[in-house]
């Protein structure tokens, strides 16, 4: 009866929302500045959530004398999931992917599961166990080529750096859960290797003790801001040494310490043999 009286009942048209003024400086420094806060607090959160599972570790460990990555490993993954996962492919499901895209390449569009089914059952129980692991074969050959072409370049800029921010945050997550679940320490930089777009290099060190000891582990001066600035200079010349070197002298001086590396290779090599 509900239903009758909701459908017989004048329907009331709201008026289209009007745009939003746009923010101005100080609103938008305050939303940056809010956001910032935020942000502090969930990593904050985060940190302690990770101390606590830590200790914990440490205490059953002792309790059940165990060490204590046994059992961060079991508390959780820390995105080796992401990594590790696969599904198993069923020759039923790759045979009607097959079907579907020869009837789409005939002009045919709309087909189900269901449908497929029906018109091919016959043909798909006349398989063969060899042909039907050739046909697991096509699809993984055929879904491997679907994905790269969805994690080909993109085309616009803000849309490459979306994509490097969430790769590098994946990264993060699981150098993160490597640390906690195996006990690694550990640094990356991302540069850029084309001028297309602009997007500064991308640090990420499990520790901040470790970034502080480049310094000693170099025995000059280490500016992280520097070295990723060179990294990305040698990355857009095609990561070729040669087209850094601006003059012939040391363009020669360059090859002449290579043969020399090379040489003493070789010669290392025959003294092992």
């Amino acid at each position: 009866m509900k239903t009758i009286q909701a459908v017989s009942a004048p329907r009331i048209h709201q008026a289209p929302s009007q745009p939003r003024a746009p923010l101005t400086m100080e609103e938008k420094k305050e939303k940056r500045e809010t956001s910032k806060e935020k942000q502090a607090a969930i990593d904050s959160a985060v940190a302690e959530f990770f101390s606590y599972t830590e200790s914990k570790a440490i205490k059953l460990g002792e309790r059940f004398d165990r060490k204590p990555h046994y059992f961060l490993d079991l508390f959780f993954q820390g995105g080796a999931r992401m990594v590790n996962h696969h599904d198993k492919i069923n020759p039923c499901n790759a045979f009607k992917s097959e079907k579907a895209a020869e009837r789409r390449e005939e002009g045919a569009s709309g087909l189900k599961a269901q449908e497929l089914h029906e018109e091919y059952k016959e043909e798909y129980e006349a398989l063969t166990p060899e042909e039907k692991e050739a046909l697991v074969e096509r699809y993984v050959i055929f879904a491997q080529t679907k994905d790269e072409v969805s994690k080909a370049r993109r085309d616009t800029p803000r849309a490459r750096i979306r994509d490097v921010l969430n790769t590098v945050h994946n990264i993060q997550m699981l150098m993160h859960g490597l640390k906690f679940r195996v006990g690694i320490e550990g640094y990356f930089c991302i540069v850029r290797n084309t001028p297309d777009f602009y997007m500064i290099p991308q640090w990420y060190f499990t520790s901040a003790e470790l970034e502080r000891y480049m310094p000693l582990a170099v025995r000059h001066k280490w500016d992280t801001g520097e070295v990723g600035c060179r990294l990305e200079a040698f990355a857009i010349a095609g990561c070729d040494t040669m087209n850094l070197l601006r003059t012939n002298k040391s363009k020669v001086s360059f090859l002449k310490g290579d043969i020399r590396d090379r040489v003493h290779e070789g010669l290392g090599a025959l003294s092992l043999v």
